[in-house]
């Protein structure tokens, strides 16, 4: 059985993504910002600003508290990506790099 993990990388990071939060139950998290500017998976471009507010952006403990947090994406292959996101104190917008 193979590594899970992608083998000799090309970069340091697949992706750094800006995902923002409207912050109304209605609206969706949305990618607003994303390097390389031609970065082209639009699977993962739909599915990591879920990843990046996975909770109620109408929580009281997200607004007084900044967040560090990691996902692990699994393809149909079992190869993982990870990602690694920072979410400010009283910010509606996630860091996210893509690894």
């Amino acid at each position: 059985m193979g590594s899970r993990i992608k083998e000799s990388p090309e970069s340091t990071f697949e992706a750094y993504l800006e995902v923002s939060h409207p912050g109304t139950h209605s609206s969706k998290p949305e990618v607003r910002r994303q390097f390389p500017e031609d970065y082209t998976d639009q699977e993962t471009l739909q599915t990591v600003p879920k990843f990046c507010f996975p909770f109620s952006m109408d929580s009281l403990t997200v607004n007084q508290v900044g967040q560090n947090f990691t996902f692990v994406l699994t393809d149909i292959e079992s190869k993982q990506r990870f990602g690694f996101c920072r979410l400010s104190s009283g910010a509606h917008t996630c860091y996210c790099i893509l690894r």
